[in-house]
């Protein structure tokens, strides 16, 4: 019997596009050893099975052109879905390839279901997912690892209202010009402005503010090479990628990721550079304790040779299989073959203890002392 693998994409986040366009080539990609169950997720967070959710040409008008959907609703406790609110018409799932970018899944909030409901996933876990969404902690904890980022600051939207003149104040004497605004929990570089001075600052944090209640302001590395590394697990162990660099203007912008299309010529990276660049890539995978596939960010600047972590990315358009010297049908077999490994480890887990607490409690009760 076939195993069932659910590949869930969409999702309430402004990433849903994205998601559609990473599930759609999961699902063309996975294995025909596979039973494969597309799960969409809409921009109001409701789930839905569909005849036809394989097809682009579906999401260009969700409700006009679905075919026979039917709602899905996650079990808690069973590792299966429910179809239309029925119980007694569900869905064993086996294992859940995870294609949803963003808030409210590449965040810990799915994942979070799935652990409820015992079914096996390809990211990271509930901890790690949040943690890696939210760009200001990590670089916190990246700190504690002594690993170089950018200088920032964080603040909340109800913070900047009551205290916006000093905290303009704190990060004109904080930080050095030109700076680089962007929410605190969003991919896809949405929302992301830079200011080369304090005058486009207040209106750049404001435009932040609409897509999240927390805002990063960092210090912009001019003239840095970008580059990015893919880490995933392979029979336990963290393994990197090869190094792409990412040609582009001021900011790798929304349209510079997914809408235009251009043929860059790749320069050679030196070895050096390289060997650097993925050892810090794996120890940036392990200090945030990442499970899946993952995309590690980095800043160089050639003229102090120092390389920085920009961010990590837990569930990275088209899962950076275009990283990995292997075919996207190898990598999934290999994110799929990890994650039921993680669950089965995780099932050796303890989880029942007669502490004799309740029968305690009980002779407590009848004795009235804890009758209120």
């Amino acid at each position: 019997m076939k195993e069932s693998i659910a590949v869930i994409f969409g999702g309430k986040s402004v990433e849903h596009d994205i998601s559609i366009i990473t599930g759609l080539q999961t699902i063309k990609n996975l294995s025909k050893k596979y039973e494969v169950l597309p799960v969409y997720i809409d921009i109001k967070g409701q789930w839905w099975i569909a005849e036809n959710l394989d097809d682009v040409n579906t999401f260009l008008n969700f409700a006009k052109n679905v075919k026979k959907k039917k709602q899905v609703t996650p079990i808690l406790g069973k590792s299966y879905f429910s179809i239309d609110g029925r119980f007694k018409k569900s869905i064993k799932i086996d294992v859940a390839v995870l294609c949803t970018h963003g808030k409210n899944g590449e965040d810990g909030s799915l994942q979070g279901v799935l652990e409820m409901c015992g079914i096996p996933y390809t990211s990271c876990g509930v901890l790690s997912s949040a943690v890696c969404m939210d760009k200001a902690v990590t670089k916190r904890i990246m700190r504690t690892y002594k690993i170089q980022s950018p200088k920032f600051m964080d603040f909340y939207a109800g913070d900047f209202d009551k205290n916006k003149y000093k905290l303009l104040q704190e990060i004109e004497s904080g930080l050095t010009m030109p700076l680089i605004v962007k929410p605190a929990n969003l991919g896809s570089s949405v929302g992301i402005s830079i200011c080369e001075d304090m005058d486009k600052i207040t209106s750049a944090i404001e435009n932040a503010f609409l897509y999240d209640e927390k805002v990063v302001v960092e210090e912009f590395i001019t003239g840095a090479k970008e580059f990015a590394c893919g880490v995933m697990k392979v029979n336990g162990k963290a393994v990197a990628s090869e190094i792409q660099e990412v040609h582009k203007g001021d900011i790798y912008t929304f349209e510079d990721k997914y809408l235009v299309k251009k043929e860059q010529k790749q320069e050679k990276v030196s070895q050096k550079l390289e060997n650097r660049i993925k050892k810090l890539a794996i120890e940036s995978y392990k200090a945030l304790e990442c499970d899946g596939v993952v995309r590690v960010d980095f800043l160089f600047t050639e003229r102090n040779n120092t390389l920085y972590v920009n961010e990590l990315n837990t569930i990275p358009g088209s899962l950076a299989f275009n990283l990995f010297n292997t075919s996207f049908r190898d990598l999934l077999d290999v994110l799929i073959s990890e994650a039921k490994a993680k669950k089965l480890a995780k099932d050796k887990d303890v989880y029942e203890f007669n502490s004799k607490a309740i029968e305690v409690y009980a002779k407590l009760t009848k004795q009235n002392k804890y009758a209120k």
